[in-house]
């Protein structure tokens, strides 16, 4: 039988879910959207309604490893509970979920260790589930699973997306004042492109070019082509 209880604070999956707890409070305030960031998870990221028990969300890791597409696993509606959840173990766990909603406090993270039918030839495998309510009323729930053995790389994970989050939230207000000229001008840029190549490109002067340049070093307020990389990649411009 699963362990249904709160994950004790000092368990190996800590840091993971005090990641998660950072990067939800970006997803609540509208810094970051789950389908821009779902991809880079380390584990599989769920948007649930567990009140009709169905998906609204997965990540490409997470339908990957079931074997599935994110439309498919859609479609499933509560049939998705049934085929790769053991259905002895499904009730206290809804039950448990449920209650956790009804609390309707996202400052406060559920976390639970589950099997689920991962493994080769239909075999369960152990992971830990981290939930944070997304929306109460509408019986929303986010979250991250990820396999038991796999904690300790998908914390060190975290680390770099914490910090890539924190960024894009501080930076955001300059990415969105660049116009669509400017950002192709960026990737090509941080790509190593020259002024001259970025001018056949785009079929524009270098004249053209080096006024956006200038623009851009301007907007961003940038003293380095390191900086400049950093926020190509921050905001998927490479």
């Amino acid at each position: 039988m699963a362990n249904l209880k709160s994950i004790p604070s000092a368990s190996l999956g800590q840091h993971v879910q005090a990641q998660l707890y950072t990067l939800g409070n970006r997803l609540q305030q509208g810094k970051l959207k789950l389908e821009d960031i779902g991809d880079y998870l380390p584990g599989s990221v769920m948007l649930q309604n567990i009140k009709s028990l169905t998906n609204i969300y997965m990540n490409t890791y997470g339908a990957d490893r079931l074997r599935r597409s994110s439309e498919e696993l859609q479609l499933m509606g509560p049939d998705y509970f049934k085929q790769f959840f053991p259905q002895d173990e499904m009730p206290a766990i809804k039950k448990q979920l449920l209650n956790y909603l009804r609390r309707d406090d996202s400052q406060t993270l559920f976390s639970f260790y589950q099997r689920v039918k991962t493994g080769h030839k239909g075999t369960y495998e152990w992971h830990l589930t981290t939930t944070r309510t997304y929306h109460a009323e509408a019986g929303l729930l986010l979250h991250l699973s990820l396999p038991a053995e796999g904690l300790t790389q998908a914390s060190n994970q975290f680390h770099y997306l914490a910090d890539q989050s924190a960024y894009c939230a501080k930076h955001f207000h300059l990415f969105n004042a660049l116009s669509k000229r400017e950002k192709e001008i960026i990737s090509l840029i941080a790509e190593g492109k020259s002024s001259c190549h970025i001018s056949d490109v785009l079929f524009i002067s270098i004249h053209t070019v080096n006024n956006h340049r200038k623009n851009i070093i301007r907007k961003l307020n940038i003293t380095s082509l390191a900086e400049l990389i950093r926020f190509a990649v921050a905001f998927g411009l490479i």
